[in-house]
């Protein structure tokens, strides 16, 4: 029995209730169990944890950790999460290429999904029958192993505590690492923005990662807009605590509009160095993410680069190029007028000749770029 000294009274009797008093002790009892878990640990070599999961030759979760996905509202977060937790089920059978993440296949993980914003009728059935047939199961198969709740219906003041419940069911049903899916974390919370509630919800998670083999993955919307910021003060705070923060987004064009290519970068990566990004594109055929094609990447990455549109060059060209114009006097009126670099600009003239692209020059009338060699110099003139 551990002693803890009470402040004394005047007559000298302790103020503290017994049962104050007793769960001091409990209390005080704990911390130093933990305290000796730590110097044993200390005294011997330190052995780290080897990755759950990885993309291709990347690490990319631990064990015991907090990990978040974040990105805008309809970037398919979920749909990147679809694919992690298949990989984590996935059967010895399939062969199935997963956006080329594996798990580590000396463990097995039990898949527990929670749910905050799907409908139950077709919505999150259909998300979870997606992660079966990935996995390598029929839609009419339970793996064991694969769990799934939806918070949906319960009030926000109760999800707190309905999570807590359901992660202590979880923990006693399967005896196996769990990795554990919130989708999406604010909504857990009654309120994202408080500082009490957020850190309440994060300090459960980081007390069950310590005592229990659990992982937890975090999915979090971005601020609308430019931002890159996660939401509220949850977003804030749960970015610190994270292990691994992976960012998915769509890539701009020229106009800054949004491709049909989308970027997974890795903004943080705690236990192992910082990845490069891969890219992925959205398929009718897969129902699902794939890894994007290289014609595809390439195309995004020159048409993001080269910051003028077509159309606007082609009108700049028949608006000032109304007589021959040597080769450097030309370049150097389009990077200014196209603020961008002389690369640039000789890749946007290489294509509009090789095309033949129509300049407007006026009255409805076009003319197309050409290049000629006068005493060793390049010439640029427009002709019919």
């Amino acid at each position: 029995m551990i002693d803890i000294p009470a402040p004394p009274s005047k007559n000298g009797d302790s103020q503290l209730p017994a049962v104050t008093l007793e769960s001091a002790k409990s209390k005080l009892a704990r911390l130093l169990a933990s305290q000796q878990q730590i110097k044993e640990n200390k005294g011997k070599p330190i052995s780290f944890s080897q990755p759950i999961l990885w993309q291709k030759e990347n690490p990319v979760f631990f064990p015991k950790t907090i990990n978040v996905i974040q990105g805008k509202a309809g970037v398919h977060k979920s749909r990147l999460a679809e694919t992690i937790c298949a990989s984590l089920l996935k059967t010895p059978e399939s062969n199935r290429d997963l956006l080329g993440f594996k798990r580590s296949l000396l463990s097995r993980y039990a898949v527990c999904y929670v749910d905050t914003e799907r409908n139950l009728s077709d919505q999150l059935p259909y998300s979870l029958q997606q992660i079966q047939l990935k996995a390598g199961f029929t839609i009419q198969d339970h793996p064991y192993g694969f769990d799934y709740i939806s918070l949906l219906e319960f009030a926000r003041e109760e999800r707190f505590e309905m999570l807590n419940m359901y992660i202590d069911h979880i923990r006693k049903k399967f005896p196996m690492h769990l990795f554990i899916v919130l989708d999406v974390i604010t909504d857990c919370v009654f309120n994202f923005n408080d500082t009490k509630d957020s850190m309440k919800l994060i300090d459960m998670m980081n007390q069950t990662i310590n005592r229990y083999d659990v992982t937890f993955l975090a999915l979090i919307h971005e601020n609308p807009g430019n931002t890159d910021k996660a939401r509220g003060h949850l977003g804030t705070e749960i970015l610190n605590k994270a292990s691994t923060v992976v960012q998915i987004g769509f890539e701009k064009d020229a106009e800054n509009h949004n491709t049909n290519l989308i970027k997974v970068a890795f903004l943080k990566c705690r236990s192992s160095k910082k990845h490069e990004p891969f890219y992925v594109q959205y398929s009718d055929t897969e129902k699902g993410l794939v890894i994007a094609d290289l014609t595809t990447i390439q195309e995004t990455m020159d048409s993001r680069n080269q910051k003028a549109s077509l159309d606007s060059t082609l009108e700049f060209i028949g608006a000032f190029l109304t007589e021959p114009m040597p080769r450097k006097e030309f370049i150097e009126k389009l990077c200014a007028e196209m603020n961008c670099k002389e690369r640039t600009v000789e890749a946007r003239l290489k294509s509009i000749i090789t095309h033949s692209f129509a300049i407007p020059v006026g009255d409805g009338k076009a003319k197309t770029l050409c290049k000629k060699t006068e005493n060793r110099e390049i010439i640029y003139y427009l002709t019919d």
